[in-house]
């Protein structure tokens, strides 16, 4: 099965089957019956597709109304989740990168100096690193790094915790180039057009004819193709608007 991010791919060191219906309500988007579903489970698998569910409508907008504090809560469930998941096989890839994103997100919703003292964006590239040394050549724990190292750059400034723009597009020009699936570069598309539209704008419409151009398997990939076409649109009309639209979809 293929997922995104924050959020995420499946690994051969993780259990093949999940807790019953879990999987196949995750692929239908019916996010609320995963975790449900999930939280009895007892196998690290279905626990990981619960933290996944739980971070869904924050990936795909569907929580751009909630005020902060609600996204921030869901963030932090999903960090539990994955959290139970490791507890379960401390060596499950997926499970860390679910962790990571979840503590991306919590990070996005909290003020800058409550994010600093709970050290979220040091944890979460922890997390990324833990993914990365159990399979460097996984696409999604290259994008999320990426997306930290780009992120971190945006928000705070080239070299606040160690964080470096040109690590960032090297990482994500990795992972777009190990993708199969349209969750990578419509991610990639928005930290280029977020980061400067003039100079990367190019990069990222061919990141985003290439997202469109993908099949999808299940709900999640599917409303990242939505959201690739939708930003495509704008970009290939107005690159300014493209860049307001990418800055305002990243702290939505």
């Amino acid at each position: 099965m293929r997922v995104v991010l924050l959020c995420i791919l499946l690994l051969m060191n993780g259990p093949a089957t999940a807790q019953p219906g879990v999987q196949a309500a995750y692929e239908a988007g019916d996010w609320a019956m995963a975790q449900g579903l999930a939280a009895t489970a007892s196998d690290a698998f279905s626990k990981t597709l619960a933290a996944e569910a739980a971070l869904a409508p924050l990936m795909l907008g569907e929580m751009a109304e909630a005020d902060r504090g609600e996204k921030r809560e869901r963030a932090r469930a999903a960090a539990d989740l994955a959290q139970e998941a490791l507890d379960i096989n401390p060596d499950y890839s997926r499970a860390y990168l679910a962790y990571a994103a979840a503590l991306g997100y919590q990070g996005r919703y909290s003020n800058p100096l409550s994010a600093m003292l709970a050290r979220l964006p040091q944890r979460s590239h922890t997390q990324m690193e833990r993914a990365l040394a159990l399979d460097p050549a996984n696409p999604w724990a290259n994008a999320l790094l990426a997306a930290w190292h780009l992120e971190v750059v945006r928000r705070a400034g080239e070299g606040m915790f160690g964080a470096d723009s040109e690590t960032g597009l090297e990482r994500y020009r990795i992972a777009a180039r190990l993708s199969d699936t349209p969750d990578i570069p419509y991610h990639f598309a928005l930290a280029l057009l977020a980061r400067d539209a003039d100079m990367h704008g190019d990069e990222a419409i061919e990141q985003l004819r290439a997202a469109v151009a993908m099949e999808t398997e299940n709900a999640l990939e599917a409303g990242m193709h939505e959201l690739a076409q939708s930003l495509l649109d704008i970009a290939e009309t107005s690159r300014s608007a493209a860049a307001d639209e990418a800055v305002r979809r990243l702290e939505s």
